[in-house]
């Protein structure tokens, strides 16, 4: 068992080093929600309006503005949600991949919410 006060000064370095990057890759695909707001929006091809969802996540540094819009997923994924709530941290997947194989909807980002129902986010802008 190493004591601390017999380590080396490199050994410790290393040491720190190697736990920050393990912390900072562990992070890496949480998003914290900082911003919520809704909106009305008119229906695509149809009338009347449906609500839209707007976020603000924290992710690296990065602020991501996203939208999350129900009305549309509901057709493509029936379990999926909007239901983010500020001042949470999620579980979030990057799509690598702009051609859309498979099915469910295509998004810039796919997560998880707190019950594990998708949660699919179209990406406006990363500050």
């Amino acid at each position: 068992m190493l004591v601390f006060g017999k380590m080396s000064d490199k050994t410790m370095m290393f040491m720190v080093v190697a736990f920050s990057v393990f912390v900072v890759s562990c992070n890496r695909n949480r998003y914290e929600v900082v911003e919520r707001s809704e909106k009305e929006v008119p229906n695509f091809m149809a009338t009347g309006t449906h609500s839209e969802v707007h976020y603000v996540l924290l992710n690296g540094g990065h602020k991501f503005y996203t939208t999350c819009d129900y009305q549309n997923l509901n057709h493509l994924d029936p379990s999926a949600t909007c239901a983010f709530r500020p001042l949470r941290s999620y579980e979030c997947v990057l799509n690598n991949n702009p051609h859309k194989e498979g099915k469910g909807p295509l998004s810039d980002l796919k997560c998880k919410d707190d019950e594990g129902n998708n949660v699919y986010l179209y990406v406006e802008k990363k500050e």
